[in-house]
């Protein structure tokens, strides 16, 4: 890093007066200690290695920099260190809340269908296990048929919520 200066100290013009720190901070104190024993800061420049920056004369008052640029390097370092304890959480529309309830409704009336249709079919089994048991076993045909109208109606409307959920 480079830092050009040129001042007036003691009637004396200091023109480009050369100084090599390694760092802004160290730049900015550099010049802040120049201007705090007397030197009248006419301009200054510095660069990185890139393009030359020409420094705002009237910022540099003979006080440190280096001070205030820590505690503001202490204060994004705290944010940054607790920005995981604010765990920003995704904002839920009603719709998408209207949606979950679907789903959940949903998946408990296909369970109870399951349900339904595996002690149905238990039952036509033993149905049809008896003699003259036809219109028992009659019964028990259509109720699973119903049962498994019902938990197709069920499945294709979870999944349509399901769907409508994703596109969000």
């Amino acid at each position: 890093m480079v830092l050009i200066i040129h001042g007036i100290r003691a009637e004396i013009e200091w023109r480009n007066l050369i100084c090599f720190p390694n760092d802004y901070e160290t730049a900015f104190d550099l010049l802040s200690n120049f201007v705090a024993s007397g030197l009248t800061l006419l301009e200054a420049s510095v660069s990185d290695g890139a393009t030359l920056l020409k420094l705002p004369v009237d910022g540099f008052d003979g006080q440190l920099f280096s001070p205030h640029l820590q505690n503001l390097q202490m204060e994004w370092e705290e944010i940054l260190a607790n920005r995981g304890n604010y765990s920003k959480k995704p904002v839920i529309t009603p719709l998408q809340e209207w949606d979950r309830q679907l789903i959940q409704y949903y998946e408990k009336q296909i369970e109870r269908v399951c349900r339904n249709l595996i002690g149905n079919q238990k039952a036509l089994i033993k149905a049809a296990q008896r003699k003259g048991a036809g219109a028992g076993l009659r019964h028990y045909e259509l109720m699973q048929e119903k049962y498994l109208l019902l938990l197709t109606g069920f499945e294709a409307s979870h999944q349509r919520a399901v769907s409508h959920l994703a596109a969000f």
